[in-house]
């Protein structure tokens, strides 16, 4: 798995967010949260000057967020799972 695998999904991941415009603020703002983290983490990840940090597990908070957007938005829970499967596949 390759970065840019990771950075085209969270594209598509906000692409889709932008056609869901009730997405509830709390999620949407989750959503962002885990996408700054993930962004962090691939620039630590590549400069390696440094390590990512340790005490949030990027795979653990996609799961979580595609648990509470499976029901009502299909699309986004979809994109979150691959986003978790490939961060699994690079260690974050």
């Amino acid at each position: 798995m390759s970065d840019t695998q990771i950075r085209d999904t969270l594209q598509r991941l906000h692409t889709v967010l932008q056609s869901q415009p009730q997405l509830d603020p709390e999620l949407k703002s989750l959503l962002q949260t885990l996408d700054q983290d993930i962004q962090t983490a691939l620039e630590h990840k590549r400069s390696e000057t440094a390590t990512a940090p340790e005490s949030t597990d990027l795979a653990e908070q996609a799961q979580a967020l595609a648990t509470r957007f499976a029901a009502e938005h299909p699309n986004i829970d979809l994109a979150l799972r691959e986003l978790r499967s490939l961060l699994l596949g690079v260690g974050l």
